[in-house]
């Protein structure tokens, strides 16, 4: 289980800190300048430090959303218990994230668009979960009409 775990949390923090990068770098060249917000760069020296904890934070936001979701392979509680602790799991990483890096309790944008990201993100994962669970009730209804029928 710690081995997929962290399987996972490195892969969310890869794929999470690329996509963040290519976001970036579109940004930059079609608005010019940064998307990081003044109050989080002076915390910094210059802004390639601010940039590089930016990044590794949201690696870690996103590293632990994709490690707690081993939370649905626990076969022991239901998908609604599952669905909690993951929720618990996710903001537990983003809230802190969202709060320090993009100001999310102080600006209104920020609130809007870290919410979205966490219904997004949470409604995407919950949406796998659901499906796999009535594929696995789907199975389970299969073999007991093999041996009603058998």
């Amino acid at each position: 289980m710690i081995k997929k775990v962290l399987q996972r949390f490195l892969n969310g923090f890869c794929y999470s800190i690329a996509i963040t990068m290519i976001i970036h770098l579109l940004v930059m060249y079609l608005n010019g300048g940064t998307l990081m917000l003044p109050e989080f760069v002076a915390h910094f020296d210059n802004e390639l430090k601010a940039y590089m904890t930016e990044l590794i934070l949201i690696g870690i936001m996103s590293g632990i959303t994709s490690g707690g979701t081993v939370v649905f392979e626990t076969k022991r509680i239901g998908l609604v218990l599952q669905s909690i602790l993951f929720l618990c799991i996710m903001l537990s990483a983003w809230v802190p994230v969202a709060c320090y890096v993009w100001g999310f309790h102080k600006y209104t944008a920020s609130m809007v668009s870290t919410i979205i990201s966490i219904v997004v993100t949470y409604g995407f994962c919950f949406f796998l979960q659901l499906r796999h669970c009535r594929a696995e009730i789907n199975d389970i209804n299969a073999r007991l009409r093999e041996r009603r029928n058998g």
